[in-house]
This record gives structure tokens, C-alpha cells and sequence, in this order.
């Protein structure tokens, strides 16, 4: 299919590495660069000793023919010293014909024909040729902008849920370099699927990960996008067509700062995993600071398991694997595309500055970013752009030290604290709002006749904090995970500061975050005790009520206040929302208030004998939640000689459904593990008359053994119930087990194991220091 490529969004760097990729395929031999005066080209050559062949690359987007000829002018004794056999020309400019007869005069002792000269329409008709797609994907920006999907990176029906993937990809993508590592991942996700990339902070975990994305969006995926392993509802979005291709990012999984997973969401996790793992068309990336990811194995047993068997690969993104001359690139591109003025270039220019910077052993492209910002180099002059770089490179973790203590007002740092002190990715402005505005309250001399909070987010705004897009909603976050490294390292330390937040707390998010997990029971006891925790602000009306009953039970607090809310929590928040942290568990809930002093204070009696009250509590829940809550009833009837006759027959009904919808929602594929698949085609004739293999009959097969386990499963869990209540319920399963995870199952089973130890498709990385100057010095 015809493209059309933007050659104007290529730098004179990107435009070159193109060149050398189209010139070295057009003559069948690897091309390097050389040693050259600083006029603005590049040559690249086939021997440095020899220069049999010499390939010259013009930018020159957007110019007029004249400066060409001007500068090639000055080649020709360049030229005629190397005397070369062959001497190309890739110009980035459409030429005429007289244009084209100009240039080959000039050079015809060294050019066979005038074909020696490749203009920007050879360039383009030899990149639409089928036969090299290959050198259109080593050119990343190339293909990016003709598949046009930055154009459609806020289509609903490609990028779903993904608010703060976009708030910047268009931007970063300009930045982006193709480095041999996303190379190396782009070959593994084609093969495999499954993706773990870590690394220290700042190294470009994020941005690499990112896009990824969007090459894969561009080849027609659907994308989900959660920060933090807020996983509950990926695998249920995913799609079941076999057709529908999709890629799930899980930025953060496993915390920003720690790990900071509960045991179900790791079972989560790597349900999803195993999920994506037997889908043909589903891919997933997953990425983690190397010292969480570290501690997740040290402190998941799952997951040091799963990791061990490596059946998910770890990329690593060591700054030590990314070659001078990718470093290099990173750096001109955030140069380039930022516009630094030519004054401040120079200071980078000068004697070869722009080489301590990246051989320096901080470098990250993180660091990079922020010496980078108009914002943070306007703050010196053009003179002491350099040292200002390589304090940066020499004290990195010092990057917002300067900025936090003395350039930010003292209500700016108070937003600050106020909204780390509620999350490390992003907020709904609307809740950092009221939070900062309780801050203020606290504050002596504020000029309340002005929105302080508007002010501070228009003054902060792309310099240290950054506004997300959220669905149509305003969220807050801070520019980079560097300023959260920043903030959390004076958080804890400026026992002052932690004091002013913690009065004016109003959300709990913030107790979580400002008080140690060993402080929390006296905290939650005090809230309860004085009756404030009802004022506070939750995600929800159910979480707060849930939050309420949980510390009512655990602190087994007798309180009439406490009535309504035990009543509204039975009739609306039971098992309806998730487990938080070290709250009480629903199970651990419903077991104390239908036991001891609880079950008589609250006069919890008067609930379990209504009818209405009992079918809303029992509706909805899964097979697990439905058989523990009617055993709990059952055996608090008997030991209270409560006679209920409807109850019964509504348990029955509740769980005919709870089975029917536990089999459906069941993942065929996880019960696949416990049978050896080569065992069964050999002893259920897994092939037909023809020596084929009989797919279908060995499917059935699968299915009935796990249609078996699964009936098993239900056995046991409905054993724990009194025979009568369960006696009328179907188990006959099979027509609501779904076949498609075992064929997926099957399918991984044939396939062989990739080995993942080859290169990628990108150009050789090189640390020549010649490749280098030739960025810079033009």
C-alpha cells in the first residue's frame, strides 16, 4: 500500500541514518562514517583506508537548491583528494533535471552516471518498494508519522482508557531514539507476547515502553493502559474474538517507590499474563524499577517462580547497554526539537563538551530531559549551560533540590506535599483542590480573594507538574517520577512539613500515605472514636462505609452512631468493594457481626430475618463470597433456634446462578497445566486415518478433563454448606464452559520455544567517537 512519509519531521541526523540504511542495502556493503570538515554533511564510506566508495548525505529539507550548490561546491577538492571510484549524492531536496546535470558535472570524474545521484523522489520510490519495509522500520519517526496514528491516538476504539499514555506520547516520540534494546523487544513481543522491561529510574523504562505501543497501535492492536498494576478490569475488557489483536502496558506494575502489590492482585497479574500468554493476537508490556521488580521476587513467591522458569522475558535497560552514539542521538534530538539557542549549542559544542556529557556515567535520557526544558536552562547563562549539565550528570538526585528550596514560592511547595501526600501518578484536580484548600486553611497570611490553587497549577504547569486529559476530568500529576523521587525523600524527613499535611488531611488516600503502616490502627481508632471519619472524603460512598464498619469490627467499637452505617453497609457495601490494604476482609467482617457482642449491639438479628435484606446481600456475589456468607447465616440461624423457612429456597436460586456465572467467567486455559497434553494424544487417539493430527477430538478431550476438575471444584466448595440447602442445584457444567482458552492452549503447545538470544533488526550501535562529532559538529 502506497505511504506517504513526512521527510520534514526527520532531523538532519535522522535524515542521514536513513540515507546510510538505503545506500548500504542499494550497495549490497556496510557503510561507515569518516573523519570530515564541518560543512554540514556527512560522508559515510565503505573503507576508511581505501574510500572506494564515498557516500555523501544533504539534508537540506525545505532548502533552496542554491545553498546546495554552494556547499557542494566547496566538496569538490574534498573529493578529488579521496578520489574515490564511486561517489554518491542523497540529497533531501526534489532536483529538476538540469538541477541533477548541475550536481553531475561537478563530480562526474567520480559518478558512473547521473543515477549517482539520489534525490528525496528516489528516495521515496525506492522506501515504497515492498522489498524494503525492512529499512522503512529501522527509521522509526519514518513509518510513525505515515501510518498516521498520532493523528489517532485519542480514537476510543484504538486507545482505550489510556488518558495519560497520550497526555505526551506525541511529544516524547520526537525525542525517541530506536535503540538496539527496543529493537531486541519489539523481536521478543513479535515472538512471545510477553514483556518485562526494567531498570533504574529515569533510564527511559516509560518511554520505551511507550512506544512500543504505538508500533504495535500502528500495526492495528487495540492498546489498555493502567499505571500502578490497576489490573481488575484489563482482562475482563480484552476481547474474546480470536481476530481482535490487543496490547495491555501496565506502567509501574508493581509500584513507583516499593512494592506495593496484595496477594490477590498478584494472582491477578499473573492470571493476565498466563491469559495473554495462550492469545495468538494479545500482547503485554509490563515494566518496574529493577529494584522493585527485585523485591517483588523476593517477597512473591508466585512471582519468583514464574520468573525463574522465564516464561516471561526481563529486558534490562542498562545505560551501560546503550551505545555512546544512541546516547548521543537522545541528546541532539532533546537539542534539535526543543530548539535550544544557538548560543547555548555552542557552549555544548565547545571543546567537544557534548562527549563528557555522554560518556559521563550518570547520563540518562531522564537527566537529559530536564537540562533540556527551556524552563531549567533559562535559569543560567549561555556561558555555564555545560557545567550547569554535568552538576546535573555529577548530583542527579539534586535535579529538583535547587528548584524545591529556592525557586518555588512556599505555596507552591505546600501544593507540592499536598499532593504527593496523595499519589505518585496523577488526581482528579478536584480532589487536590479541596485537599490544598484544607492545607490553606492552616496557613497564616493567604490572600483568600484569589483561586491560589488555579494560580499554582498555571504557574507550575510543564515545569513540575503536568495536567492530564482524563476522560473529558482535569487530573494533576508531577512531570516526571524524578520529582516523586525528590518529594519523597524531604517527605519524611521534614517532620514539620509532614505535621501541616497531616492536619489538614481530608481525603484518606492521604493516611495511607502520611503515617507509617505501624501507626495507621491508632490513627483509624481515632477517626472512629471521635466520629471524624465520616467527614472525610473517599473514592466512594461504599469504600467510606466499607472503611467505617471495617474499623467498627476490628476495634470492636459499640457505638449507636455506628447503626445506620453497619444497616447501609450489609445492604449496599458488602463484597461490593475490593479488599483495601490491611482493612478487615468482608469475610472477617460479616463473621464478627454475626458473632458475640457485635451480632447483639447492632441488633443484627432484625437484618437476618428479613427476606429483603438477605436476598440483596446474597445477590451479586461470586460462588466463594455466596457459599461463605449462606454457611455464616446457617450456623448463626441454628445456634440462635432461628427457624427461617424462605431461606432455603433463595439460597438455591442464588447459587444456581453464582455456578452458572463462576463457570462462564472460568479461564479453561489455567486448568490445561494440570494435564500433559502429549500424554493424552497418545492414549486418546489424538490423530485421524491420515496420520493427521485430530485437533478437535483432542479439545474434547481437554475439555471433559477439566470440565471434571472444575465440577470437582464446585463439589468441594458447595461441601461446606448443609446438604438441603445445596440439593437442587445443577452441576451439570458443561455447555457453560467456553473451548476457547483450551484451543489457545493447544495452539501454545505446538508452538516451538523462541530463542531469544539473537540481534535485533536495528543498525549496528557504534561508539565511535568520529559518529559523535559528526552530530554535533555541523
Amino acid at each position: 500500500m502506497f505511504k506517504i512519509f513526512n521527510y520534514a519531521n526527520l532531523n538532519d541526523v535522522e535524515f542521514e541514518n536513513l540515507c546510510k540504511d538505503i545506500m548500504e542495502k542499494q550497495l549490497s556493503t556496510s557503510l561507515r562514517l569518516f573523519a570530515k570538515g564541518r560543512d554540514g554533511g556527512i560522508d559515510f564510506t565503505d573503507s576508511t583506508i581505501t574510500h572506494n566508495i564515498i557516500v555523501q548525505a544533504k539534508h537540506y529539507i525545505g532548502s533552496k537548491f542554491s545553498d546546495l550548490r554552494t556547499t557542494l561546491k566547496k566538496e569538490i577538492d574534498n573529493v578529488n583528494k579521496l578520489k574515490p571510484n564511486q561517489y554518491y549524492l542523497c540529497c533531501g531536496m526534489q532536483l529538476t533535471d538540469a538541477n541533477v546535470k548541475e550536481i553531475f558535472d561537478m563530480f562526474s570524474a567520480f559518478m558512473r552516471t547521473d543515477k549517482n545521484i539520489i534525490t528525496l523522489r528516489e528516495i521515496d520510490e525506492f522506501l515504497q518498494k515492498p522489498e524494503n519495509t525492512d529499512v522503512v522500520r529501522k527509521n522509526y519517526k519514518l513509518w510513525l508519522y505515515a501510518t498516521n496514528i498520532l493523528q489517532e491516538i485519542y480514537n476510543q476504539n484504538t486507545f482505550i482508557d489510556c488518558e495519560s499514555l497520550l497526555s505526551d506520547i506525541d511529544e516524547e516520540s520526537k525525542y525517541f531514539v530506536q535503540t538496539n534494546i527496543y529493537e531486541q523487544c519489539i523481536d521478543h513481543l513479535d515472538n512471545n507476547g510477553l514483556l518485562m522491561i526494567t531498570g533504574g529510574p529515569g533510564v527511559g523504562k516509560t518511554t520505551t515502553s511507550k512506544m512500543l505501543v504505538l508500533y504495535y497501535a500502528a500495526q492495528g492492536f487495540r492498546v489498555r493502559y493502567t499505571t500502578n498494576g490497576d489490573i481488575t478490569d484489563i482482562k475482563k475488557s480484552l476481547s474474546h474474538e480470536k481476530e481482535c489483536k490487543e496490547i495491555v502496558l501496565l506502567d509501574d506494575c508493581l509500584g513507583q517507590h516499593y512494592f506495593n502489590m496484595k496477594h490477590t492482585q498478584e494472582n491477578e497479574l499473573l492470571s493476565l499474563i498466563k491469559y495473554v500468554k495462550l492469545s495468538k493476537n494479545k500482547k503485554i508490556i509490563l515494566n518496574s524499577r529493577i529494584t522493585i521488580f527485585n523485591e517483588a521476587k523476593e517477597r512473591s513467591r508466585d512471582f519468583n517462580i514464574f520468573f525463574q522458569e522465564k516464561k516471561i522475558k526481563n529486558y534490562t535497560i542498562d545505560m551501560n547497554n546503550i551505545s555512546l552514539i544512541e546516547k548521543a542521538e537522545i541528546f541532539y534530538n532533546h537539542l534539535i526539537y526543543k530548539c535550544i539557542p544557538k548560543e547555548y549549542y555552542n557552549n555544548i559544542k565547545e571543546n567537544k563538551n557534548y562527549l563528557k556529557i555522554v560518556q559521563h556515567n550518570n547520563y540518562t535520557p531522564r537527566i537529559i530531559e530536564h537540562v533540556t526544558y527551556e524552563y531549567n536552562y533559562s535559569k543560567v547563562t549561555p556561558e555555564l549551560y555545560f557545567k550547569y549539565i554535568m552538576e546535573n550528570l555529577i548530583e542527579p538526585n539534586n535535579i529538583w533540590k535547587d528548584e524545591f528550596e529556592r525557586r518555588l514560592q512556599d505555596l507552591d511547595r505546600a501544593f507540592l506535599s499536598t499532593l504527593y501526600s496523595l499519589t505518585d501518578t496523577n488526581i482528579d484536580y478536584e480532589v487536590l483542590k479541596k485537599c490544598f484548600e484544607s492545607r490553606l486553611y492552616n496557613m497564616k497570611d493567604i490572600d483568600s480573594t484569589i483561586d491560589n490553587c488555579e494560580l499554582i497549577v498555571y504557574r507550575l504547569n510543564q515545569s513540575i507538574i503536568n495536567i492530564v486529559d482524563n476522560k473529558g476530568g482535569k487530573h494533576i500529576g508531577v512531570i516526571n517520577p524524578s520529582v516523586n523521587d525528590y518529594l519523597k525523600s524531604i517527605f519524611f524527613h521534614n517532620n514539620l512539613e509532614l505535621q501541616e499535611v497531616r492536619k489538614s488531611i481530608c481525603h484518606f488516600k492521604q493516611f495511607e500515605r502520611c503515617y507509617k503502616k505501624e501507626e495507621l490502627d491508632n490513627v483509624y481508632l481515632s477517626l472512629i472514636n471521635n466520629h471524624k471519619a465520616n467527614g472525610l472524603d473517599f473514592l466512594t460512598e461504599k469504600q467510606k462505609i466499607y472503611f467505617i464498619v471495617a474499623h467498627v469490627c476490628k476495634f470492636n467499637i459499640k457505638d449507636a452512631f455506628y447503626q445506620q452505617a453497619i444497616l447501609n453497609y450489609l445492604c449496599d457495601a458488602y463484597f461490593y468493594y475490593p479488599i483495601q490494604n490491611d482493612w478487615l476482609s468482608h469475610a472477617e467482617i460479616f463473621s464478627l457481626l454475626l458473632n458475640g457482642e457485635l451480632y447483639s449491639y447492632y441488633s443484627i438479628i432484625d437484618f437476618i430475618l428479613d427476606e429483603d435484606y438477605v436476598s440483596t446481600l446474597l445477590l451479586n456475589l461470586n460462588l466463594e463470597e455466596l457459599v461463605f456468607t449462606v454457611k455464616l447465616l446457617n450456623e448463626c440461624y441454628k445456634n440462635n433456634n432461628l427457624e427461617v423457612l424462605w431461606f432455603k429456597l433463595v439460597c438455591n436460586n442464588m447459587l444456581n446462578d453464582a455456578i452458572i456465572d463462576h463457570v462462564e467467567n472460568i479461564d479453561a486455559a489455567e486448568y490445561c497445566d494440570n494435564y500433559n497434553v502429549g500424554t493424552l494424544i497418545e492414549q486418546n487417539s489424538g490423530y485421524d486415518e491420515d496420520g493427521d493430527f485430530d485437533r478437535q477430538a483432542i479439545i474434547n478431550k481437554l475439555k471433559s478433563c477439566v470440565v471434571e476438575n472444575i465440577e470437582q471444584e464446585i463439589q468441594e466448595h458447595l461441601l461446606d454448606l448443609d446438604s438441603d440447602i445445596y440439593s437442587n442445584t445443577m452441576l451439570s457444567i458443561t455447555d457453560y464452559v467456553s473451548t476457547e482458552g483450551i484451543d489457545n492452549y493447544i495452539d501454545s503447545y505446538f508452538e516451538p520455544d523462541y530463542d531469544d538470544e539473537h540481534g535485533g533488526r536495528g543498525r549496528s550501535s557504534s561508539d565511535g567517537l568520529s559518529e559523535i562529532e559528526a552530530i554535533f559538529e555541523r
